[in-house]
């Protein structure tokens, strides 16, 4: 779940850059000869097909932890349907944990 994580902060920084890119693409187009234009609808297109790529990359990993999350909230169920006395231990035990830590803090 964590390289999950990783990947899309990855990924969302690598788009910002190229958006970045972009923005800066625009500003020099102006400035340019017709030669250098060419040059910078190459670029500009290189850098949509990589903005593209990283979109679709976003979107797979999307999925990925879509389908992981519902994975785990069925053998959740399915775990707490088969022992329902661990479950009940085991969400008393987290509530003790979690009134203890709140008392802590309040002292």
């Amino acid at each position: 779940m964590a390289r999950n994580a990783l990947r899309k902060t990855s990924l969302e920084s690598m788009e910002a850059e190229i958006e970045s890119l972009l923005k800066t693409l625009e500003e020099l187009k102006g400035d340019a000869s017709e030669e250098t234009q060419k040059t910078m609808k190459a670029l500009r297109g290189n850098a949509q097909n990589a903005l593209k790529h990283s979109r679709n990359l976003l979107t797979d990993a999307y999925e990925e932890v879509k389908t992981r999350t519902k994975e785990t909230g069925i053998a959740t169920r399915d775990y707490a349907q088969e022992h329902p006395w661990t479950t009940a231990g085991v969400a008393v035990g987290a509530l003790g944990l979690l009134a203890a830590f709140l008392l802590c803090r309040r002292n």
